[in-house]
């Protein structure tokens, strides 16, 4: 299976930097992110996220439907995960069959700095593992 890690984040924004996935690192969402995606059998999201009441450094797996609003959508020019697979599929475009989403809960996601948090930093290592993991066993 052809699969593709996507690191997303700004790692100039201390949690939301959590992102360390060498495969490919992007800060972009929406028209950008479906040029990531296309031509992978699979794909491998890593982000981190604010959700209220969740404690800093836990380490979630979402579907792409957990995801039906995005920060990025502030304009026509960009569109949210489960909009950019569909209308990439529309477009006749070879979109992943299998989008995994590996959440971080952030710390601090506004703080200039390129150190993650320490409960972020060793989610981050949790998350490495759990995505070799998750590929090995494909």
């Amino acid at each position: 299976m052809k699969t593709r890690i996507i690191g997303l984040g700004n790692t100039i924004l201390t949690d939301d930097g959590a992102d360390s996935a060498d495969v490919v690192e992007s800060e972009v969402g929406g028209f950008d992110l479906m040029e990531l995606m296309t031509g992978w059998d699979r794909v491998i999201l890593l982000d981190s996220i604010q959700f209220d009441g969740v404690t800093p450094g836990t380490l979630l797996e979402l579907d792409p439907q957990d995801l039906r609003t995005s920060l990025r959508i502030r304009s026509v020019h960009d569109i949210d995960l489960p909009t950019v697979l569909k209308l990439g599929r529309m477009m006749g475009l070879q979109m992943p069959a299998q989008v995994l989403i590996y959440a971080i809960q952030a710390e601090d996601a506004h703080t200039l700095g390129e150190t993650m948090t320490p409960a972020v930093r060793q989610a981050m290592a949790k998350a490495v593992e759990v995505v070799l993991n998750r590929i090995e066993a494909s």
